[in-house]
């Protein structure tokens, strides 16, 4: 009798329904439509900024990304992540996903020169605005549609099809950037446009996930925006560091160090970016094995300790950005699960979103800027790397305080009597 009763729950357990698939196919659309922009970026400073030397021009396309990523990313994150807990995480996906592949197929008929960097700079902020609802947006609704929240593996699986949408946009920007062609430049954008159309159209057919349907009618309405993050503080501080390594590893490893080689991140990025997702899975796997924080904390150390010494020798760019790789994976990897743990589900979306947007309003689009001007200040690779060395260790010191491990069940045995 037993057994008739559990057939059925492991068939359902076995199965994954179509809206987790659909929101992984999305965060690959979301990662390459706000990474093509830097990809591109070289390209861009010559073709808004003529008049200007190559320094100064590539200052200033990484900087539309700093002001987009400190103001507009978490106005949408605010927005969206109140919209998430108040009227369901499908809602949320699919205006913010809309949004984003609308303003990114625009900067495709921008104009060149003065008036076109105006615009782009408008669009730039839109991009952001729209991601700061859709990125965390499709991660809550794949976990949730999943209803395995402590999984490592599914938070790693969301960050693997980020990956693909970050190496797709890698290898498609490799082409403009080789032939210097305006034409294939432009059709980044416009195929980016439609990816994020067939996530749009594909998201309409979504149901609403099972955690936001079994909550009370007015559960994600009960506490104000400023309530909540007083309410909140720890778990938010905690997500704004995971978030704010994420960020700066990133971009550190795929973007600056290529950069500062060669002058165009693309060309050395494709390869470290397939490693980077196959990495995750494995640190997924990992944090299933030992737990979420054990893994997270190890990955900093590992980075923290590694990124000036692998700065000051010389050596090969694709060997440095591997190692980095690895260690950076085991922060990623388990990021998505370990930070939904933090929240309740009718405070998941607010506590998700408004964590990032700190993160992102601090550190977002700064690593590039910051790390270009230690650079050229010290004429130094290893005082570059100083700032996400700082930042990974400040983040150690202040997780390893804090015991809860969210990834461990630990069970105390009673003494035996005498």
């Amino acid at each position: 009798m037993s057994e008739n009763i559990l057939i059925p729950e492991i068939k359902k357990k076995a199965s994954l329904p179509k809206e987790v698939f659909i929101g992984w196919l999305t965060s690959l659309s979301e990662a390459y439509n706000t990474a093509i922009f830097s990809f591109l970026a070289p390209m861009l400073a010559l073709f808004f900024f003529q008049n200007e030397n190559s320094f100064t021009s590539l200052f200033f396309s990484y900087s539309f990304v700093f002001l987009g990523s400190s103001l507009f990313y978490p106005l949408g994150a605010f927005y969206y992540g109140t919209m998430g807990d108040a009227k369901g995480r499908q809602k949320t996906c699919v205006y913010s996903t809309l949004g984003l592949a609308i303003s990114t197929g625009l900067i495709a008929f921008i104009p060149e020169g003065t008036y076109g960097a105006f615009f782009l700079l408008i669009l730039i902020c839109a991009q952001h605005f729209f991601s700061g609802g859709e990125y965390y947006g499709s991660i809550v609704f794949s976990i949730e549609h999943a209803d395995k929240e402590k999984s490592g593996i599914l938070s790693a699986l969301s960050c693997l099809f980020a990956s693909f949408g970050l190496a797709l946009a890698n290898g498609l920007a490799y082409f403009p950037l080789l032939k210097g062609n305006e034409l294939w430049m432009k059709s980044c954008f416009i195929i980016g446009a439609l990816g994020g159309m067939v996530s749009y159209l594909l998201k309409n057919y979504c149901q609403e996930t099972p955690a936001f349907k079994s909550l009370p009618l007015l559960a994600g309405k009960e506490t104000k925006v400023f309530e909540f993050i007083k309410k909140r503080s720890k778990s938010l501080l905690k997500v704004v560091i995971v978030s704010a390594l994420f960020i700066i590893s990133y971009n550190f490893i795929f973007i600056f160090l290529p950069l500062h080689q060669n002058g165009s991140e693309t060309s050395d990025s494709f390869k470290p970016l397939i490693f980077y997702g196959f990495s995750i899975l494995f640190a997924g796997f990992l944090a299933d094995r030992f737990g979420l924080k054990r893994v997270l904390m190890s990955g900093i150390l590992l980075f923290s300790l590694t990124v000036t010494p692998l700065c000051l020798f010389k050596m090969d760019l694709w060997v440095r950005q591997i190692i980095l790789t690895s260690f950076a994976s085991l922060i990623i990897g388990p990021i998505h699960s370990f930070m939904m743990n933090q929240f309740e589900p009718k405070e998941r979306c607010r506590g998700l979103f408004i964590g990032s947007a700190i993160a992102m309003s601090l550190f977002g689009g700064s690593t590039v800027p910051i790390c270009l001007l230690l650079f050229f200040k010290f004429n130094s690779l290893a005082a570059a790397s100083l700032y996400p060395m700082s930042i990974g260790a400040a983040s150690f010191i202040y997780l390893y305080q804090e015991i809860e491990d969210c990834g461990i069940r630990i069970v105390k045995i009673p003494a035996k009597s005498a």
